[in-house]
């Protein structure tokens, strides 16, 4: 168990040091960044749904997603006229429809099946991601530095809390180590964390620092289950390797799959 937390330690710290790094470099560096980790995360995913014998179409996916994933950041950023930007957006629909007819050519015994995982990859994963841009233009890297120091917060003490005294299980049909005693511990670690971070960041107010937190305390947790309902289904345990100790891309984000959204939401129309 010590050795499984203090692989889990390097490997997140390591992480984390990559994340702080690509944020404070600007948002092109950043943006490179999560285009990766989305990409892989799809992998990822797909791969997930070949095991659950459905054939999703990679290329096809992982086309829609770059296209949508750079048009934003062109958008956010306002690298492009107005309608150039919205061109570029706008091209991922005649790839949506390239797949219908694509699945027509292909020999499948579950060609809606192909089609419907094709497309959730692209929801699930690159959708929650490409509103970072957004949220980066908007609020400038301090923003995302929040978000993400909040999240790791939430995520490193709901598992330290909830190993040393978890006792009532949270989800047991999803995941089985899962306590409500993990829940309220990264509840309270993220209440602690907006303080030390509106000290540390005083630009941003306390109550939108806030507000963020409790949207991570009340929905990461339940990313995290999202993702453990897909890998219980195919009877994995990690949807990856790439991190030791925590899995793959789309293990150490499914907490941000379902938060950030809502996010992004609250930065949209409050911020």
């Amino acid at each position: 168990m010590r050795s499984k937390i203090l692989t889990r330690a390097l490997s997140g710290t390591v992480f984390v040091a990559i994340m702080l790094s690509v944020i404070y470099f600007g948002s092109i560096t950043f943006a490179l960044f999560m285009a990766f980790v989305m990409l892989v995360a799809l992998i990822e995913f797909y791969s997930i749904a070949h095991k659950l014998s459905v054939a999703p179409q990679r290329f096809t996916g992982f086309a829609m997603a770059v296209v949508l994933f750079f048009a934003s950041y062109a958008k956010a950023f306002k690298l492009f006229d107005a309608a150039v930007a919205d061109a570029l957006l706008y091209a991922a629909i005649p790839l949506a429809m390239l797949a219908f007819i694509m699945q027509l050519y292909r020999k499948s015994a579950h060609p809606f099946s192909d089609l419907a995982y094709t497309f959730l990859g692209v929801v699930y994963i690159t959708l929650p991601l490409m509103l970072m841009n957004f949220v980066y233009a908007k609020g400038g890297a301090a923003l995302i530095f929040c978000y993400f120091l909040l999240l790791w917060a939430n995520d490193t003490f709901a598992y330290l809390v909830g190993i040393a005294i978890g006792k009532h299980r949270l989800f047991p049909r999803h995941s089985p180590k899962k306590s409500w005693e993990g829940y309220v511990g990264g509840i309270c670690s993220v209440a602690l964390s907006s303080y030390i971070l509106n000290l540390v960041f005083p630009e941003i107010a306390l109550s939108h620092i806030a507000i963020i937190g409790l949207i991570i305390a009340t929905t990461a947790t339940l990313g995290d289950l999202v993702e453990s309902m897909l890998k219980r289904e195919a009877g994995i345990k990690d949807a990856g390797k790439i991190m030791p100790g925590h899995g793959g891309f789309l293990d150490r984000f499914d907490v941000a799959l379902l938060s950030f959204p809502l996010v992004f939401v609250y930065v949209q129309l409050f911020f």
